[in-house]
């Protein structure tokens, strides 16, 4: 595509850029005068036009009342009259055979003759065909009954009712009248109703009487034309009359005809010659010529005049300035004439060249000291470049320097953070072999009496059976007894004895068996007795935790202890580090009970402050509950869950939780190492993940997943 070269505006002479601007001037003054004419003087028109389309649609509308008066008074003496008012009583065929035969029917000019009585029920009633000259029977669209129907019940009570009502035959135009005497009075028996089809005769009719074409299209109608349809859009009950120009000689006009009911019924359309919007076009075109004309008279007597007295001065000016150009010579000087603005720029150029003259001298002597100058910065700048070039030297040591330092500071930093973790892995392993020794050595010294004592139980129980069988024999075999056996007798109370020493000793079975249950515990707890990588059940390692931690979870004073829900899955026996994996549980099951406690101190201390709805959210936290599940996968995975249903943490507490000495204990209650040790424990030992999820008000849960096996990597770590 080759884009076209714009016009050569630059290029022109002085004379043709004032000839040009005059021609945009006409144009654009011809152009406003134009659209200013249109918008003013056209849109007036328009104006005046719509108000006499509205006053010839506001006439057409008084042709229609007329004409539905002189339909009401036509019939009026049908309804008045003696004979019918006999009639709507008695029903005599006389009265039928003589007045509404279709000879009769054709004079009225009616389609329709409907005598209904007061009760609502047709009298009589008759169709006709004014174009055929035939009876015909009812239409169809009639309500059978004129009971409670505004047709019958507003002229009984107020007086004639003439309009238009909506058949599926078409439109019809029709008069409901009191049927009384012929003089006017009476109760009235009934209503008399003649109607007239409202078709294309109707229109012909209005056509005659306004000399202008109207037709008529009912808004029932299923195919109703187009331009119609975007008439009733714009017609309502409030403006009834919508006009618009159809074309340049036509305009339209439309009006909306109501029912009896006041609803919607018809549109008359009317269409009107455009004679005012015509007559002011043609005076526009006229106004139009007469600018254009008076334009370019006036711009040729401009061009003229300009011509005279700026543009051949000009010109001279110009040629005058070319010769001093071709010879380059500044003494030469332009001849001044007249005291206008050419003649100021003709002296104005003059001192120019004087002033050139003087300052062509001034920069040959200033070149000269350039060139001077120029030679000594030459100078300068090789001994700047030097400077340079020593200063990026110094720059890239400095550079190097820093990179080192900050190499060693990152290693630093990390040999710190290693350190850190060695102490706290140091300190913790010696508190749980100290803890675990001293676990293992109670559960040693109290194990062997335990054994001796439950060992022993079983020969003492049979042995106070025999005696008590004997005793019982004997009795039997020597029932009188001497004073001084059945005084002692009573004094000891045999037979409670009897009763309660089994009783005695079963008790203290179940205590040997308690305490054998609480070593087996710690023992278990403390794995002393085990290697330090082995394959153990998990359950067995958290049942021993909960025993150790019982005497915090069972209920004292007036807390109501902290239920433990465990459950369990089928877990497959794991390989893991037996000792360290219960200090995990230890940690996380000490935590969710300290947590539980602090709720409970919180809220009876929000009690007393007055604080009831805090200390009612907090309520829900009193029925404590731990809940312990556990499940495995089938790819070999192990999950734990701990949850316990505390007041929760917020989210900053959240992502610190597994920080080294972080703690929101008070000082001396937390060392904020536990659950640090624990994530080094699952994640580093186990190669798992220890996960905490907390909503502030529903509580705190870990989730820990290892693997059932452990790579070789991890049992060497």
């Amino acid at each position: 595509m080759k884009l076209t070269k714009p016009f050569p505006f630059k290029r022109l002479t002085l004379r043709g850029k004032t000839i040009l601007t005059f021609c945009f001037i006409l144009t654009g003054l011809t152009s406003v005068v134009y659209f200013a004419s249109s918008a003013i003087l056209l849109g007036s028109l328009r104006r005046a036009e719509e108000q006499s389309a509205y006053q010839s649609l506001q006439g057409v509308l008084n042709v229609l009342a007329k004409d539905q008066e002189a339909f009401t008074s036509r019939y009026s003496d049908w309804s008045a009259w003696d004979d019918t008012y006999t009639f709507i009583e008695d029903r005599n065929q006389a009265y039928i055979k003589s007045n509404l035969v279709p000879e009769q029917l054709k004079n009225l000019k009616v389609n329709l003759a409907l005598f209904v009585n007061a009760d609502g029920q047709v009298v009589y009633g008759t169709g006709f065909d004014l174009r055929t000259k035939q009876v015909k029977p009812l239409p169809k669209g009639l309500p059978p009954q004129f009971a409670a129907n505004l047709l019958l019940d507003y002229p009984l009570t107020k007086g004639p009712l003439t309009g238009i009502i909506q058949l599926k035959e078409g439109p019809m135009l029709i008069t409901c009248q009191p049927i009384l005497t012929s003089a006017g009075q009476g109760q009235p028996r009934g209503v008399l109703i003649f109607g007239r089809y409202i078709n294309a005769d109707t229109s012909a009719n209005l056509t005659k009487l306004t000399r202008f074409p109207i037709s008529i299209q009912p808004l029932n109608q299923k195919n109703l034309p187009a331009d119609y349809q975007q008439a009733r859009q714009a017609l309502s009950r409030q403006n009834p009359i919508f006009v618009h120009p159809l074309s340049e000689t036509v305009l339209v006009g439309y009006l909306l005809l109501l029912d009896v009911y006041q609803q919607p019924a018809l549109i008359l359309r009317i269409e009107l010659p455009r004679e005012i919007y015509q007559q002011g076009h043609r005076s526009q075109q006229s106004l139009m010529i007469m600018i254009l004309l008076l334009g370019l008279l006036f711009g040729g007597v401009s061009v003229l005049l300009l011509e005279r007295f700026v543009l051949a001065r000009l010109t001279h000016l110009s040629q005058g300035v070319s010769q001093i150009r071709t010879k380059r010579d500044l003494a030469l000087r332009l001849p001044v004439t007249g005291q206008d603005e050419i003649a100021n720029l003709t002296q104005n150029i003059n001192e120019m060249l004087k002033t050139l003259e003087k300052a062509q001298w001034e920069v040959s002597e200033a070149l000269k000291q350039i060139t001077q100058t120029n030679q000594e910065l030459c100078l300068v700048v090789a001994q700047l470049q030097d400077e340079i070039l020593e200063r990026q030297r110094v720059e890239s040591a400095l550079r190097q320097s820093e990179e080192q330092l900050r190499a060693q500071t990152q290693h630093l930093e990390q040999t710190l953070s290693a350190l850190q973790r060695a102490q706290l892995q140091l300190v913790q392993s010696e508190k749980m072999s100290s803890l675990g020794q001293l676990v293992a050595g109670v559960a040693h010294e109290i194990n062997n009496p335990v054994n001796f004592i439950y060992g022993n139980l079983t020969y003492a129980t049979e042995y106070a059976q025999q005696l008590l069988q004997l005793l019982a024999l004997y009795q039997h075999q020597y029932p009188h007894l001497t004073p001084g056996l059945q005084a002692a007798l009573e004094q000891i109370d045999l037979e409670f004895v009897a009763v309660d020493l089994p009783k005695a000793l079963a008790s203290m079975r179940v205590g040997a068996e308690r305490i054998r249950d609480i070593i087996k515990s710690l023992r278990s707890f403390s794995r002393l007795d085990e290697a330090e990588l082995k394959t153990v059940d998990l359950h067995e390692g958290i049942d021993s935790t909960l025993l150790i931690l019982q005497s915090r979870l069972k209920a004292n004073g007036n807390n109501s202890g902290i239920v433990v829900v465990k459950n369990y899955g089928q877990l497959p026996p794991v390989e893991c580090f037996a000792g360290q994996l219960n200090q995990v549980f230890m940690n996380i099951l000490t935590n969710a009970i300290d947590v539980i406690e602090e709720t409970r101190t919180q809220r009876a201390t929000l009690k007393g402050q007055g604080n009831e709805a805090l200390a009612a959210q907090i309520a829900a936290c009193l029925a404590a509950t731990i809940t312990i599940q556990t499940q495995s996968s089938a790819d070999g995975w192990i999950t734990i869950r701990i949850s316990d249903n505390g007041l929760g943490m917020p989210e900053a507490v959240r992502r610190q939780l597994f920080d080294p000495f972080f703690t929101t204990k008070a000082v001396g209650q937390g060392t904020g190492l536990g659950l640090s040790i624990s994530h080094q424990i699952i994640v580093e030992k186990h190669q798992g993940t220890l996960e905490c999820y907390s909503t502030l008000g529903k509580g705190t849960e870990f989730i820990i997943t290892i693997p059932s096996r452990l790579s070789a990597k991890a049992g060497k770590d």
